[in-house]
C-alpha cells in the first residue's frame, strides 16, 4: 500500500475513478465464493457419513472399459455408501444398509440418464438421493436431509 494511504482512501479513490461497483456483479462474486464445487460437497458429505459409520465407495465412469477401467452403469450415482448392521444378540454382522448419492453443486440438476438409473434402482428397493432434486445441492441441504432421515446413529453438533 502506498505510504500514507488507508484502505478507505484507496476505496474512495477507486469509486471516484471507476464509479460505484455494480451491485449485481458484487453480489454474484460474493455468491461464487460461497458456492462449493461438486467435489467439495461430495468430500464434506462423505466425511460426515464416514463419521456416522458408513463406508464410502466412489463409482468410476464406465467410459474407459476398453482399458479394463471402470465400474458401473450409465447414470450410476457418484457414490455408494454401505453401513454394516450387527445381528441382534451377537457381534456378527449379517446385513448392510445401502445408500446411493448423486452429488451436484448448487444450480445443477442430474441428467436424464442419471434420473433413469435412480428410478430403476428405486423400483428395485434401493435408497438413492439426487442432489438438486431430492434435497438442495448443498452440504447444509444434505445435513438437514440426513438429520431427518432416521439413518443418523450418532447425533451431531451440526
Amino acid at each position: 500500500m502506498a505510504e500514507g494511504w488507508t484502505p478507505e482512501m484507496i476505496a474512495e479513490r477507486n469509486r471516484r475513478i471507476f464509479g460505484a461497483p455494480d451491485c449485481d456483479l458484487a453480489r454474484a462474486a460474493e455468491q461464487a465464493l460461497k458456492t462449493k464445487s461438486e467435489a467439495q460437497i461430495e468430500a464434506e458429505c462423505t466425511k460426515l457419513l464416514a463419521e456416522d459409520g458408513w463406508r464410502a465407495l466412489r463409482t468410476d465412469p464406465v467410459s474407459d472399459r476398453g482399458r479394463g477401467k471402470g465400474f458401473g452403469e450409465l447414470g450410476m450415482a457418484d457414490h455408494l455408501y454401505i453401513r454394516y448392521e450387527e445381528l441382534p444378540g451377537t457381534r456378527r454382522r449379517g446385513s448392510a444398509m445401502v445408500l446411493w448419492i448423486e452429488f451436484k453443486r448448487a444450480g445443477k440438476k442430474p441428467e436424464k440418464h442419471q434420473i433413469d438409473w435412480h428410478l430403476k434402482e428405486r423400483a428395485r428397493g434401493a435408497l438413492t438421493l439426487m442432489m438438486g432434486i431430492d434435497l438442495p445441492a448443498t452440504v447444509d441441504g444434505f445435513k438437514d436431509w440426513y438429520k431427518n432421515s432416521g439413518l443418523m446413529r450418532r447425533p451431531r453438533w451440526w
